[in-house]
């Protein structure tokens, strides 16, 4: 009782204040003076100005909360979006590696990238078969599109694979029209040359390059690339033939390992 009476005596001066008001608003309403009319109109307007200014607010309020809830779901459909996008191409990307395991006339073992590494000059992938799937080193690693490299060491169920943009990376190869061979090797500019092809070799930009099977590592017939350019120097002995690989081994996901030939 005693803290209900407190309450009553604390708020006694707002209760009077706000009776105070209420009958000055009405001795205003009820007065003609054209003074007080003057204050009960101006009293109105800005009344009617909170008024105004408060539903803008509500308004603007109530925006704020809708927009916020749409952004909320144009991120998840956008997410989504993202993932129903990465499953469809990933579905062509395996629909196209299962069809040139198909058409190979080799046995291919799939395997997944499951690591990166690009210290020094080492360029390198980890895959995650190995010598439990008969995988064994200087095997060569490909995708659909040709050459990535060769495995380099082999544990029971991973691997190293020795890419192409190694600079230690060597592999016989050929011209895929005039059968001129040469070597095919990285340069430390990032560039890829065709090595060793005598000065008077038919060589054209636009022709394809394959590996030449004068190898114990690759078969003949893997697509390596294009070459780009043959320059030759005056007095001279030797063609610089430079080729754009056919894969970016940096951007692979799954390869193929090539085992052995098929048997009829």
């Amino acid at each position: 009782m005693i803290r209900w009476e407190n309450q009553i005596h604390y708020l006694r001066d707002y209760v009077i204040l706000f009776l105070l008001l209420v009958v000055s608003l009405v001795l205003l309403n009820s007065n003609s003076n054209p003074q007080i009319r003057w204050l009960h109109a101006a009293s109105v307007g800005l009344l009617g100005t909170f008024q105004k200014s408060l539903t803008f607010y509500e308004k603007y309020t109530h925006l704020e909360r809708e927009n916020e809830h749409l952004r909320e779901r144009l991120a998840r459909l956008s997410f989504e979006n993202s993932l129903m996008k990465e499953a469809y191409l990933n579905n062509i990307h395996l629909k196209k590696m299962l069809g040139f395991k198909k058409r190979a006339r080799a046995h291919l073992v799939v395997a997944q990238v499951a690591g990166k590494s690009s210290l020094g000059f080492a360029r390198a992938i980890l895959i995650d078969v190995g010598t439990a799937s008969g995988v064994a080193e200087k095997m060569p690693v490909v995708t659909d599109q040709g050459l990535v490299g060769k495995i380099a060491l082999a544990g029971p169920h991973t691997s190293v694979v020795q890419l192409i943009t190694d600079l230690n990376f060597r592999a016989s190869a050929m011209i895929q029209r005039s059968r001129v061979v040469g070597i095919f090797a990285p340069s430390g500019a990032g560039k890829f040359f065709l090595k060793d092809v005598p000065i008077q070799a038919d060589v054209q930009p636009g022709d394809v390059v394959v590996t030449s099977g004068y190898s114990d590592s690759f078969p003949k017939g893997i697509r390596i690339g294009v070459v780009t350019r043959v320059t030759e120097k005056k007095n001279g002995l030797l063609k610089t033939i430079e080729v754009n690989p056919s894969v970016k081994p940096q951007d692979v996901e799954d390869v193929f390992i090539v085992m052995k030939s098929r048997t009829k």
